[in-house]
């Protein structure tokens, strides 16, 4: 799905950098510090007293309580987010990042949801069904992450028009609305929520690529945290906090099963 992608130049770069700092010091802090970008929503964003909340945060809170600290969320740049782990400004990305090969050469993923990618037009605009309605259309995705990417390999056998690159995703949006771009690719929960605030203006015409894995991403070296983690997780499915979680965001099911 989603969120995200980063050039493999930059993965080599961070495979050598990552330093340790494990359960024992996140303990010893008590706290669980989260990297998170607040272009996200219903993933994570700010609301109108500037207070970080969605889905992601809802979950990393709950995480850190199970493991006996708070969590303290650090706000950055999806283009810097793994530098940052690498460099130890946080102990863990949770923040939508798609579980790709390219980067589980470099960090630890604890998978804890599947979400697809979906096609959203202006209303009354273009309808796109599947990748090959995109053919001759101008498309807006955010930069640097998997719909950007899949873009990329659907132009590979259909001729896009031309393909607007923005920093955030709510760009994109801006973008459909002036009519800069006919549709967005985009992660499901966010196009969904933007449609669910303005169905006047935006509508989910199709799916783009179906369900894909996004994870917790912690560094190789923090084994012990990872596996923590992971016990943490495993707990919250089985006892149905996570479930909870979920469906006061998408007001559905998990797609993620036990």
């Amino acid at each position: 799905m989603i969120r995200r992608f980063l050039t493999c130049f930059l993965f080599l770069n961070l495979s050598f950098a990552m330093g340790s700092t494990d359960l024992g010091d996140v303990s010893k802090s008590g706290l669980l510090k989260v990297a998170v970008d607040t272009t996200y929503p219903p993933m994570e964003f700010e609301d109108m007293k500037g207070e970080i909340i969605g889905f992601d945060v809802d979950f990393a809170k709950e995480l850190a309580k199970r493991l006996g600290v708070k969590a303290e969320f650090i706000v950055m740049p999806w283009d810097g987010i793994l530098a940052g782990l690498a460099s130890k400004r946080y102990d863990v990305i949770i923040s939508s990042m798609n579980i790709t090969d390219d980067r589980k050469k470099v960090v630890n993923f604890v998978e804890y949801a599947r979400m697809g990618q979906i096609f959203v037009a202006k209303k009354g605009g273009k309808v796109v069904k599947s990748k090959e309605d995109l053919n001759g259309l101008v498309v807006a995705v955010q930069k640097d992450t998997t719909s950007s990417e899949a873009v990329e390999n659907f132009q590979k056998t259909i001729k896009i028009k031309s393909v607007k690159n923005f920093s955030a995703a709510t760009d994109t949006f801006n973008a459909i609305k002036a009519g800069q771009a006919e549709v967005i690719v985009i992660d499901e929960p966010v196009g969904n929520y933007y449609v669910n605030l303005a169905p006047q203006t935006f509508v989910v015409t199709g799916e783009a690529i179906a369900p894909e894995p996004i994870g917790i991403a912690i560094r190789k070296s923090d084994e012990v945290l990872s596996k923590e983690i992971a016990t943490q997780f495993k707990a919250m499915m089985k006892d149905g906090t996570y479930k909870k979680i979920y469906t006061k965001w998408f007001g559905k099911d998990p797609v993620l099963k036990m």
